[in-house]
C-alpha cells in the first residue's frame, strides 16, 4: 500500500523542525544552487529564466572542484557525495557484470534509477545491460560543472529519473588554450598509479563558437595481494575457546578429490599417496584478483555554435571515447557446475575423473593405503597453469548532436536537435576451461583417439600445482572468447518555451516540447559461450529494439513577488509492454522573510524497461548464501535467530551444535527464468520539503534541509535468494511460498544426516534455488538531505579568508518488500555489493590567499552491520565506521595553476564484514588504495 501524501509531508515538517536545530553545529562540500543568472535554464526544468530559485534541491559541482579532489576520475568524485549510497562501479569493482563501465548510484535505488545526461540531453546507456550510462563515456576534459539533481525529474526528462539526474555541462564558450596534467599514487609502493592529460581549444567570434579537446587517462591495475587485509579470502572459525577467528579459508576448488559414497581427500606429493582433504588444503584465490582494475580512455570533443540569421543559430556536439580495460580474476577451476556427455562413460558432472585415468589415486592403479580402488571420481581442479582468468573491454563510444535554435520574434524561443549515439564493446575473455576437453583429457581411451591429445598426453588432474604442461593447457582452455556487444540511441527534439503574462512576482513562463527516441542493441556471444562450454556459463544472443514519442509541457507562476509554483506533465507512449503513462510534478518555491526560503514538491515517475530486461532469457548465477541452520543453538541462545527457524532446522535433520560448522562459504545456484508476463514500467511517487536559509545578521552564512521520500512499485528484477531463504526458514513448518523457490520446497540439501560422506548431510548446505525475473514488488526510502556553507575573511598573514561547509544525508528507512520473501529493511546493513549507512557527511575547512588555498576535507561514513550474519556466530558482523582525511593545496602563478594533495591521510583501511564478496570489503563504498598522493597543474593561454 503506497503512503498517504498528507502524512509524508507531515511527518517531512516535523522532521525539519528537528533537523533545523542540528545545522548550526554542523558545518558542506556541496554548494546549494542559488547563484542569480540571467536566463539560466537548471537542471529539473526547461523554463529559462533569471533569478533562478528550484523547488528540487540541486547540489552544483564547478570544475575547480573536480580538480581540487585529485581524484582518477569523475565517478569517484560524484560517489563521495553523501545522496549516492548502495554500490557504486567503477575501478574498483573486479567480479562483477558490465565490467570496466562507471556508473553511480542515488539514494542506493539502482543505477538505472539515476538519469545521467549531457548538457541536458540524454546519452546512450548500457544497452545491453541495466540501460545506465557508463560515466567513462563523459569528455571530463570539457566540464563545465555537474548539477545534481535530488528528486524524481520524469515529467522533464522521461523514463529512469526516479531517484533523481546527474547533468554534465560542458564548456561552449571557452576561448583560449588549456593544457591539464595530473598524477597519483599510493605512497606504500607505488600502488595503483593513474595520470592524465588534456588539451582544450576554443575560439570564438561575433558569429559563434569553436571549442575542441583531447584527453588521455590511465589508471594503473592494483593487487588484493598489496593490500594486507585482501591477500586471504577470510571467513571465521570456530576456536577451542569458543570464539572466531577469521582465517583465510580459500576455495575446495584446488585439487579436492571426491569419492562418492566415502569421503574427500587430495593427493599428496610428499606422501605420494592420498589422504583427507583438510581446510589447510584449501586454494587461496585472493591475492591474484584485482583490488583496482586497470582503465585507458582516450576522448576527443567537439562543440561549437554559429550565428546563421539575426533570430537563428546552429550548433553540435561530437564526443568520442575508447575506453580499454581488464579485470582479472583467480585460475579457473573444474567447477562442478553443470553435466556434459563424456566419451565412454556417460552423462557425468564436468569435474568427473573415469577410473581408468592412470593417475586416479582411487582408480585402476590406487595410490591409497584406504583399500579404495576402480573407482571413478570427481576433482575440483584449479588450473594455476593457466596464470588466471582474465577479461578484456575495448569499448567504442560515439556521440553527436545537430541542432537549430531560434525565436519568433523575441516571443517563443524554439530548439530542434537530433541526438545520434552508439555504442560497440568487445568483451574478450581468455583462460577458460573447456567442459569437453577435460572428459577426453582425462580418459586415456579418449586421449588417444584425438592426436591433439595424445600429443599433449593423458591429463593428470590430481598432480601439484604447475604440474600441467603447456601442451595441455592449451588443449584444456579455450583460448581467446569474444563477445560482441551493440548499442545505438537516435533522439528528435523540438522545444519551445516563452513568457505567458505578469504577475505580481514576476512575468509567468511556460515550455513545451515533442520527443521521440529510438533505442536498438545486440549481444553476439562467443560460439563457446553460447554453448555453454566453459565454466563462465551459457548466453544465448539477443537482438532488440523499442521506440517512444513523448510529449510534456511545464509552467512557471510567480503568484507573488515572494511565492511561485512550477507544474509540468508528460505523456509517453512506448512500441513495448510499458505501453503509455502519464506523469506530473508541481513544486512550490516560497519566500515568507528575506532570510528563508520553503520549497516543496510531490511527482510521479516511471522507468520503463530496457533492451535487456525485454528479452531476459533464462540465466544463473552462484551467490553467497547463508546457511541459517549453521550454529542454530549459539544462534537461538544469542536471540539472533527465531524459535521457528529452529524448530524447522532441527525438523529437517541438521546438525545445530558446533559440530555442524561449514566452515566456509557457501554458494547455491540460482537460476532465474524469463518473464513470465510482459513486463509494466515501474512506477514511482516522489515528495521533498525543505527549506534553505541566509540570515541576514551573518552573510555568506547558508544552510539548507531537505526531507525527500520516494516510493518504486513494480519494481523489475528478481528476488534475492537470501531473502527467501529467510522467509522459508522462519515460517511454520516451512510453510512459506519463498519456498517454493528452492528444489523440492526445501531450503536445505535433501540429503540424509548418516551420509558416510563426512561434506554432506550433518553439514547446512543451502539448495539451490530458482525464481522469475519480473516485475516485483516495492522499494520505499525516505530521509533528510542537509548542507551549510559559511565563507569568511580573515587577515592574518598571508591568509585572507576562510571557508567552512559541510554536507549530510540522514537515511531514516530503505525497505525492499517482494512478494516471496516478504519486507526487509536495509538501513544500517551491508551485504556484499550493498552498504546502506544511516549517516553519510562531508565536510570543507579551508583558507585561502591571494594566488593559493589550502584545504582540509573529511568523508564520514557510518557504521553498518552485516545484514546476514549475527554477532555470535563470526569474528567481525559490523563495518565500522570511519572518516578519511583529505588535504589538498593549490598555487596560481601567472597562468599556471599546480596543486598537491593527500587522500586518506591517515591511511584507513577499509573495513571487514563478514558478508563482503570482494576483498573482505565493498571496494565501491570504502578506499582500498590508502594513504594516496596527487598533484595536477593547469596551464591557460
Amino acid at each position: 500500500m503506497k503512503k498517504n501524501l498528507l502524512s509524508v509531508a507531515v511527518k517531512g515538517a516535523l522532521g525539519l523542525t528537528a533537523a533545523a536545530v542540528l545545522i548550526p553545529a554542523m558545518p558542506t562540500i556541496a554548494q546549494e544552487n542559488a547563484t542569480t543568472v540571467e536566463e539560466v535554464i537548471v537542471t529539473g526544468s526547461r523554463i529559462a529564466r533569471d533569478d533562478f530559485s528550484s523547488s528540487s534541491p540541486i547540489s552544483t559541482y564547478g570544475s575547480e572542484d573536480l580538480d581540487k579532489a585529485g581524484l582518477a576520475s569523475i565517478d569517484e568524485f560524484l560517489k563521495e557525495d553523501p545522496a549516492f549510497t548502495g554500490y557504486q562501479m567503477g575501478t574498483s569493482t573486479n567480479n562483477g557484470s558490465g565490467q570496466g563501465q562507471k556508473k553511480i548510484d542515488m539514494r542506493g535505488l539502482g543505477f538505472n534509477r539515476t538519469l545521467v545526461l549531457i548538457n541536458g540531453r540524454r546519452t546512450i546507456g548500457d544497452v545491453n545491460g541495466d540501460g545506465a550510462v557508463d560515466i567513462n563515456t563523459v569528455p571530463e576534459a570539457m566540464i563545465e560543472r555537474v548539477e545534481v539533481l535530488k528528486d524524481g525529474a520524469s515529467t522533464i526528462y522521461g523514463s529512469d529519473a526516479l531517484a533523481g539526474v546527474v547533468n554534465f555541462v560542458l564548456k561552449d564558450d571557452f576561448e583560449g588554450f588549456e593544457l591539464k596534467g595530473n598524477f597519483g599514487q599510493g605512497t606504500e609502493d607505488g600502488q595503483a598509479q593513474n595520470s592524465g592529460f588534456s588539451m582544450l581549444a576554443g575560439l570564438g567570434s561575433d558569429r559563434g563558437h569553436m571549442l575542441m579537446s583531447l584527453s588521455y587517462s590511465q589508471q594503473d591495475e592494483m593487487y588484493q595481494a598489496e593490500r594486507p587485509w585482501a591477500t586471504e579470502a577470510l571467513y571465521p572459525q570456530l576456536q577451542e575457546d569458543g570464539t572466531f577467528k577469521a582465517v583465510g579459508s580459500g576455495s575446495s576448488n584446488s585439487r579436492k578429490i571426491t569419492v562418492p559414497g566415502v569421503g574427500t581427500f587430495i593427493y599428496d606429493e610428499e606422501l605420494g599417496k592420498a589422504r583427507p582433504f583438510t581446510t589447510e588444503d584449501v586454494y587461496n584465490y585472493a591475492p591474484v584478483n584485482a583490488l583496482i582494475t586497470p582503465n585507458k580512455r582516450w576522448q576527443f570533443g567537439a562543440i561549437g555554435n554559429v550565428e546563421i540569421t539575426d533570430e537563428t543559430e546552429g550548433y553540435f556536439e561530437a564526443l568520442y571515447t575508447r575506453r580499454t580495460s581488464h579485470q582479472r580474476l583467480a585460475p579457473d577451476a573444474s567447477f562442478a557446475v553443470t553435466t556434459v556427455q563424456t566419451p565412454n562413460n556417460g552423462e557425468q558432472m564436468n569435474d568427473f575423473v573415469p577410473a581408468s585415468n592412470p593417475y586416479n589415486p582411487f582408480g585402476d592403479n590406487p595410490a591409497n593405503d584406504l583399500g579404495i580402488s576402480g573407482q571413478d571420481v570427481r576433482v575440483n581442479r584449479r588450473f594455476e597453469e593457466s596464470g588466471g582468468r582474465l577479461f578484456t573491454q575495448t569499448a567504442d563510444t560515439y556521440r553527436m548532436v545537430a541542432g537549430i535554435r531560434g525565436d519568433f520574434g523575441g516571443i517563443v524561443d524554439w530548439d530542434f536537435s537530433y541526438t545520434f549515439a552508439e555504442n560497440q564493446t568487445t568483451d574478450e575473455t581468455t583462460n577458460y576451461g573447456r567442459f569437453d576437453r577435460w572428459a577426453i583429457a582425462v580418459d586415456p581411451d579418449a586421449c588417444a583417439a584425438d592426436p591433439v591429445c595424445a600429443e599433449a598426453g593423458v591429463l593428470n588432474p590430481f598432480g601439484d600445482y604447475r604440474s600441467i604442461t603447456q601442451e595441455q593447457m592449451d588443449y584444456l582452455t579455450a583460448g581467446s572468447l569474444k563477445d560482441v556487444y551493440k548499442g545505438r540511441l537516435e533522439m528528435a527534439a523540438l522545444n519551445f518555451s516563452g513568457d505567458m503574462f505578469s504577475m505580481p512576482g514576476g512575468t509567468a513562463g511556460w515550455a513545451l516540447g515533442l520527443e521521440h527516441r529510438h533505442e536498438q542493441g545486440s549481444y553476439v556471444p562467443d560460439e563457446f559461450i553460447s554453448g555453454g562450454l566453459t565454466t563462465g556459463g551459457a548466453g544465448d544472443p539477443q537482438e532488440g529494439d523499442f521506440s517512444v514519442s513523448e510529449v510534456y509541457g511545464e509552467i512557471f507562476l510567480p503568484v507573488l513577488d515572494n511565492l511561485s509554483f512550477n507544474a509540468s506533465t508528460r505523456y509517453s507512449d512506448y512500441d513495448t509492454s510499458a505501453g503509455s503513462a502519464t506523469t506530473f510534478k508541481v513544486g512550490m518555491d516560497y519566500q515568507p522573510i528575506n532570510d528563508l526560503r520553503v520549497r516543496a514538491g510531490i511527482s510521479t515517475g516511471f522507468r520503463a524497461p530496457n533492451i535487456s530486461e525485454l528479452n531476459q532469457g533464462a540465466s544463473g548465477g552462484f551467490p553467497i548464501v547463508e546457511p541459517i541452520c549453521e550454529f542454530a543453538d549459539r544462534r537461538l541462545a544469542a536471540g539472533d535467530i527465531s524459535q521457528v527457524a529452529y524448530d524447522n532446522c532441527k525438523a529437517l535433520g541438521i546438525n545445530t551444535t558446533d559440530a555442524g560448522e561449514l566452515g566456509f562459504a557457501w554458494q547455491s545456484y540460482y537460476e532465474t527464468s524469463a518473464p513470465e508476463k510482459p513486463l509494466e514500467p515501474e512506477e514511482s511517487e516522489s515528495f521533498n520539503l525543505g527549506f534553505v536559509y541566509t540570515p541576514s545578521f551573518m552573510e555568506n552564512l547558508s544552510f539548507s534541509v531537505d526531507y525527500w521520500n520516494i516510493e518504486i512499485d513494480n519494481v523489475i528484477g528478481a528476488e534475492d535468494i537470501n531473502d527467501l531463504h529467510a522467509a522459508c526458514m522462519n515460517s511454520v513448518d516451512l510453510s512459506s511460498i519463498a519456498c517454493t523457490a528452492f528444489i523440492g520446497g526445501n531450503p536445505y540439501l535433501d540429503v540424509p544426516v548418516d551420509s558416510s560422506d563426512p561434506s554432506l548431510g550433518y553439514m547446512p548446505y543451502p539448495n539451490d534455488a530458482s525464481g522469475a525475473f519480473g516485475n516485483l514488488g516495492t522499494l520505499r526510502t525516505d530521509g533528510f538531505d542537509f548542507a551549510a556553507k559559511y565563507q569568511g575573511e580573515l587577515s592574518v598573514g598571508p591568509i585572507q579568508g576562510y571557508t567552512l561547509s559541510w554536507t549530510g544525508t540522514l537515511v531514516e528507512s530503505y525497505e525492499r518488500e517482494f512478494p516471496l520473501a516478504g519486507s526487509r529493511e536495509l538501513v544500517g546493513t551491508a551485504n556484499g555489493f550493498e552498504v546502506f549507512p544511516e549517516w553519510r557527511w562531508s565536510t570543507n575547512v579551508g583558507i585561502f590567499g591571494d594566488n593559493w588555498t589550502l584545504d582540509w576535507d573529511m568523508r564520514y561514513i557510518d557504521e553498518t552491520v552485516d545484514a546476514l550474519r549475527p554477532a555470535s556466530i563470526t569474528d567481525d558482523a559490523v563495518a565500522e565506521d570511519i572518516i578519511y582525511h583529505d588535504l589538498i593545496g593549490s598555487y596560481t602563478w601567472q597562468n599556471i595553476n599546480f596543486s598537491l594533495g593527500i587522500n586518506n591521510v591517515t591511511d584507513e583501511d577499509a573495513p571487514r564484514f563478514h558478508s563482503a564478496f570482494n576483498a573482505n570489503t565493498e571496494p565501491g563504498m570504502y578506499d582500498v588504495i590508502g594513504r594516496r598522493v596527487f598533484t595536477g597543474f593547469t596551464v591557460t593561454f
